[in-house]
């Protein structure tokens, strides 16, 4: 296993309480990145049982605001937690499930993969594996080695900075910018980011509209010495082949080496621990990768492919606006947006959600023009 983040952790986890020799190669530890950090309920629901002396390392939330321009928003009550916690932390706990399961960890750097099925490190000799996991990341070595690297216009670049304090968990659609502003309130500090596809808008520009939007609307949280963090969540294509490729005769790729995160929300933890559950299952019920891909493509991947074909649409111009006014004005719209901030709804059916929803929207809209009124 190469890489110990989500997808890599929990791969070694199942393999290793399965009976299989695990060893996950990762030098990081503990790092961090510029990602929201938040896991709902079924990512949640894909985590070991956590023990009772080394509980999740999370803050629970339970709204969200989202905002289509400064004041203008609406507060969703989530009707469910969302945890969220800073990656150092989440990741770490993840390992050690892995490595009290039985899992074998090496902090070292992987410099090297050969198509045998050896990995050569920093410092040691090449050792060979049955199946090389690739687990490392958007910039994978092992996705570079056998396959290739993400192409540039299916990656997002996330940007940010971690602040002291606390804040409630703010989404902000903005004006001109195929992405999003967040505020992630994690245990103690919040996780400030902006996100928009790589080539949209050089990263300078947008790490200066997070500062400025932060400045004018959020000043608590402007930190003119925190670190700046940058890194890249590279997502399918809108043909299936870019699924159906990942694996091979002894590799495969889960996560984010992988290509597979949201392209509209950016939101990969749940599609790096799901790619993790479905190999993990793959290769207990045919001691091979072969069938993961095709496993994968079914069990998650056809929600990631429509997420593809809806991204335009979604970040459209007065889309985010509209969606903020109708769930304003619209129990039944807030309903349906929280189940896909929850991941209760998936892109696939999301239409046919809202058609049913329609006849609700139409009076409550109704509605809620007539109480002013009076």
């Amino acid at each position: 296993m190469v890489g110990a983040g989500p997808a890599g952790a929990l791969l070694s986890y199942r393999l290793a309480r399965d009976g299989a020799a695990v060893t996950v190669f990762d030098a990081s530890h503990p790092r961090e990145k510029p990602c929201g950090g938040g896991l709902t309920a079924k990512a949640l629901a894909l985590l070991p049982a956590a023990p009772a002396d080394d509980p999740l390392p999370v803050r629970w939330v339970e709204a969200c605001r989202f905002e289509s321009g400064a004041g203008h928003g609406v507060e969703l009550d989530l009707g469910q937690p969302v945890a969220v916690g800073a990656r150092r932390e989440v990741d770490a706990w993840l390992l050690r499930r892995a490595v009290q399961a039985g899992a074998v960890h090496v902090a070292e750097r992987v410099v090297g993969v050969d198509p045998s099925g050896a990995l050569r490190t920093a410092s040691g000799p090449s050792v060979s594996f049955d199946l090389v996991v690739g687990a490392d990341g958007a910039g994978s070595l092992v996705r570079r080695t056998f396959l290739a690297p993400t192409p540039p216009a299916r990656l997002t670049m996330a940007a940010g900075w971690f602040a002291p304090g606390v804040s409630p968990m703010v989404v902000r659609f903005l004006p001109g910018l195929v992405g999003y502003l967040w505020l992630f309130p994690r245990r103690d500090h919040v996780g400030v980011g902006i996100c928009a596809p790589l080539r949209s808008v050089p990263t300078r520009d947008l790490v200066g509209r997070l500062q400025a939007e932060v400045a004018r609307s959020f000043p608590a949280f402007t930190d003119p010495d925190a670190s700046l963090y940058a890194h890249t969540i590279p997502s399918p294509s809108a043909d299936p082949r870019s699924i159906l490729e990942i694996a091979g005769a002894r590799w495969a790729l889960v996560g984010d080496a992988a290509a597979l995160a949201d392209p509209i929300t950016g939101e990969g933890i749940y599609y790096a621990l799901r790619s993790a559950e479905v190999l993990a299952e793959t290769l207990r019920a045919r001691g091979s990768a072969a069938a993961y891909p095709e496993a994968a493509l079914e069990g998650f991947g056809r929600d990631l492919l429509k997420a593809v074909a809806l991204h335009d649409r979604f970040y459209g111009a007065g889309f985010a606006r509209r969606m903020i006014d109708y769930s304003a004005r619209s129990r039944a719209v807030r309903e349906v947006l929280a189940d896909l901030v929850l991941g209760r709804q998936g892109y696939v059916g999301l239409k046919r959600r809202l058609l049913r929803a329609a006849p609700r929207f139409l009076w409550e809209s109704a509605v809620s023009r007539v109480r002013p009124a009076a």
